[in-house]
């Protein structure tokens, strides 16, 4: 269970990816820290055990995604909902579990809630990838 909660745990940028297009500057990787740390306190008061990052990242090391010539890759899973429009997304799953539990235990969870609202919202009426901005996104989760 460790290992899939570690994996829960780097599932959460997921959405800011689909929301914000990438995972580039600094705004958007504060966006994703932000939803880590909110589901590793919720992780830690739920007295859930994820995997220590060396071990995580140790047995990951060997891991690559290669580009297929002439062919880009857009992004990851919650990405390419967005990108093709199937009008779902994962973000219940991932940012919601993280929502939820806060609930349970009494962490907030400000920014997995919004990225939750706000993926399940872009899927629903079809926007793009890229279509919201990491500041708005932190704004609205500070008014939570």
């Amino acid at each position: 269970m460790a290992w899939k909660y570690t994996k829960l745990l780097t599932n959460l940028a997921n959405a800011v990816e689909a929301l914000c297009g990438s995972l580039r500057d600094d705004d958007v990787r504060d966006l994703a820290a932000r939803a880590d740390a909110e589901g590793r306190a919720v992780l830690r008061a739920a007295g859930i055990v994820t995997l220590d990052d060396a071990v995580h990242d140790a047995a990951r090391a060997g891991f690559r995604v290669d580009r297929q010539p002439g062919q880009e890759r857009g992004g990851g899973s919650s990405w390419q909902s967005l990108a093709r429009g199937t009008g779902s997304i994962e973000s219940d799953h991932l940012n919601g579990e993280i929502v939820l539990l806060g609930r349970l235990h009494g962490v907030p969870t400000p920014v997995n809630a919004v990225l939750q609202r706000r993926a399940r919202q872009a899927s629903t009426a079809g926007a793009r990838p890229g279509a919201t901005t990491a500041a708005e996104l932190l704004t609205e989760a500070a008014r939570t």
